[in-house]
């Protein structure tokens, strides 16, 4: 594994050539200032980017309406949803979709027995989310508001406080703090498999083309 970073990174999202991340700069202060970084995979280098850099890649070409009305755009997670639009979740549970002008078009919490679900990966009409609490994921249709599916449970080991997923090529990928394991599910039969696991806690996976980057409790790693 190469290690790009080991600062305070607050998000970490995917571009063409590689990630994007942003930092928080000042540590020892209440106020929160960021800044916004480029990882390039071909050149192993880091550059600072602009924040609407980091926007566009993040909300797509409405980026501009959709920040100004979130306020706080970085602690959520985004996704571009089958329509065009984009949904937005907080791991609080607060959601919020927004049509292709950037227009807010719904708010709501997505909940599961009371317990928030956070983080976004979209299945075709569907999105998946992980819910700490519960040790499970949901799949959750935006069509008919409630969700539909479950996997994993207290009474279940699959998942130990999942914090993040990902879908790339029809398999979903969860990453869990407790076990340090990210578990591969098949979206085509819902099998669960390990992996990767590490030797510390894992809170997110994204894959830029063949290229795989986790962050870890020590920092991003290019693996």
């Amino acid at each position: 594994m190469i290690k790009v970073v080991s600062l305070d990174i607050l998000d970490l999202i995917g571009f063409p050539s590689g990630i994007l991340f942003v930092l928080r700069e000042n540590q020892d202060t209440d106020s929160v200032k960021v800044s916004f970084y480029s990882f390039d995979i071909a050149t192993k280098s880091i550059a600072t980017v602009t924040k609407n850099a980091y926007l566009l890649t993040k909300f797509g070409s409405s980026y501009a309406p959709i920040a100004r009305q979130l306020g706080d755009y970085v602690s959520c997670d985004s996704a571009k949803l089958w329509n065009g639009q984009t949904f937005v979740i907080y791991s609080s549970g607060e959601i919020g979709i927004f049509d292709e002008q950037g227009n807010l078009s719904k708010t709501s919490d997505l909940m599961y027995r009371d317990c928030p679900a956070r983080d976004v990966a979209v299945d075709n009409n569907y999105i998946w989310s992980v819910v700490p609490a519960q040790n499970l994921i949901i799949k959750y249709s935006l069509l008919q508001n409630r969700v539909i599916m479950r996997i994993g449970g207290d009474s279940s080991d699959t998942f130990q406080n999942p914090v993040s997923v990902a879908e790339y090529n029809g398999f979903l990928y969860v990453c869990n703090r407790d076990s340090h394991k990210i578990k591969k599910i098949n979206l085509s039969n819902y099998t669960v498999e390990d992996y990767k696991e590490f030797d510390e806690p894992v809170y997110k996976y994204v894959r830029v083309d063949n290229n795989e980057f986790v962050i870890l409790d020590s920092g991003v790693y290019l693996l």
